[in-house]
């Protein structure tokens, strides 16, 4: 595999990583009705992406663009990501409903191959130049 192969199945993974995470404490939280569990997975993930970009907002990690979004472009961001993850969530719960663990590791294998399908469907190169 190339490097670039590799780097993009890296990053699809820890993403589904992340997102199975996320929806496990969403789970814990709220495991009573399949809605409701992938609104606050939803909200969970909101609440973490946002900590997230507000940390790499104040640090100089991040480049000199992303930077001098305004807030308002955030928020747009991190809603459009939360309502994403919501809709994978309850399609994940649709799937399986059985238990916390599946259903988190249910929401986080849909999200890898969304991701990485999204990755493919883009083109962006998976070979080195």
């Amino acid at each position: 595999m190339s490097p670039v192969g590799t780097e993009l199945l890296t990053q699809v993974l820890s993403g589904a990583v992340i997102f199975f995470i996320v929806a496990y404490i969403g789970n814990r939280i709220s495991f009573s009705n399949r809605f409701v569990n992938a609104l606050v997975t939803g909200l969970v993930f909101a609440l973490f992406y946002g900590a997230l970009a507000y940390t790499l907002d104040k640090s100089s990690v991040m480049p000199p663009e992303l930077r001098q979004a305004s807030q308002k472009a955030w928020l747009q961001l991190i809603t459009m990501s939360a309502a994403l993850v919501f809709v994978i969530d309850l399609v994940a719960n649709m799937l399986s409903f059985s238990s916390r663990i599946m259903n988190a590791l249910m929401a986080a294998v849909l999200f890898a191959v969304l991701f990485a399908f999204l990755i493919y469907a883009t083109g962006v190169p998976t070979t080195s130049t």
